[in-house]
């Protein structure tokens, strides 16, 4: 089935991805709504929580409307590659917390995440254009 629709295999690719993108911001959201940051930055941190719980929804409305999103979906995977270069850059600057596996494998799923999801959207786009004109 997939060999033969590539708009839907794609756009369940970018279902998935923009699930997985949900779940991430709803529990990193939580987590750091409830454990906050350093006093000089505990504001920050539970600000940003609040953006990731917010952002949350969005992603997921996406995933569920995926058939009628075009640029959306490229504006979404921006802040989870951001994510990941925040994360990188935290890593450089104090070093990987513990669980090390888990805080790297945070940070490639991010960049993967994203990645997949504008190579998967472009290729349902492209599809989508090409059963269009034909």
């Amino acid at each position: 089935m997939a060999a033969r629709n590539p708009v839907a295999a794609a756009n369940t690719i970018v279902c998935v991805c923009l699930l997985l993108a949900t779940a991430i911001a709803l529990g990193d959201g939580l987590q750091q709504l409830a454990q906050g940051g350093p006093a000089d930055a505990d504001n920050a941190h539970r600000f940003l929580a609040g953006v990731y719980i917010g952002w949350a929804p969005l992603f997921a409305w996406a995933a569920a409307t995926i058939r009628r999103q075009g640029v959306l979906v490229y504006f979404l995977a921006v802040p989870i590659f951001l994510g990941g270069v925040g994360r990188l850059v935290s890593f450089g600057q104090y070093g990987i917390p513990s669980p090390e596996g888990v805080f790297l494998a945070s940070a490639l799923l991010e960049f993967i995440l994203s990645i997949v999801i504008v190579w998967a959207h472009s290729t349902a786009l492209r599809s989508r254009r090409a059963l269009a004109t034909s």
